[in-house]
């Protein structure tokens, strides 16, 4: 992660660029008052991207829990989420009940291969399967299957070799056939003031 290029070196882009303003204000806010952006901590274009296809009868899956949790229960029918801070479920669990929110199962867990394991799904069962957390490449080719045709997968940090290894774009070579499209997003994220990579693929 860099101030103007992923960790791979790959170039924000200008259009890109005034979100640095936006990220800086809200890191500012989080370290000096505790404020903490109601977004998930995606690149900003991502987010708009997923803003724009999300529809209210969607089933979700999420695998590393956040703000993102509750900014999806505000977009979707359902949503389950898998979190392996035990810290940050709770403040979860305190944030979910506070608001009412009634649409999410929060789940702790912190086995990987718990957390890569979609068993208790039936095949096309997922309009959006969202990984940020977890063992990452284990979620995409385990969670694949799961996620209905015309559907999406949601990839954060793509250009981290430490969350996804550096042999994640076999991945998509391995299920080519399956896929109908990829859109990277290079863009800063909230609140950190860095520029990182998120990948959305959607199944054919």
């Amino acid at each position: 992660m860099g101030r103007l290029k992923t960790g791979k070196g790959q170039f924000v882009g200008w259009k890109n660029l005034p979100h640095s303003l936006t990220s800086f204000s809200q890191a500012l806010r989080r370290k000096f008052f505790g404020r903490f952006p109601r977004q998930p901590w995606i690149p900003f274009a991502a987010s708009k991207k997923l803003d724009e296809i999300l529809r209210s009868n969607w089933k979700v899956w999420e695998v590393g829990s956040g703000f993102s949790t509750l900014w999806l229960s505000d977009r979707v029918q359902s949503l389950v989420s898998i979190e392996a801070s035990e810290e940050w479920f709770k403040l979860l669990c305190i944030m979910i009940e506070g608001e009412k929110i009634d649409n999410v199962d929060l789940r702790y867990e912190w086995r990987g291969s718990v957390m890569s394991d979609f068993s208790e799904l039936p095949d096309g069962h997922l309009d959006l399967l969202f990984i940020d957390g977890g063992p990452r490449s284990e979620c995409f080719t385990k969670g694949f299957p799961k996620v209905k045709k015309g559907g999406f997968i949601y990839c954060d940090n793509w250009d981290n070799d430490d969350f996804w290894g550096k042999s994640r774009d076999y991945i998509l070579v391995d299920l080519i056939e399956e896929i109908s499209s990829c859109q990277n997003f290079v863009d800063y994220v909230p609140a950190q003031v860095g520029v990182y990579e998120g990948l959305l693929v959607r199944k054919r």
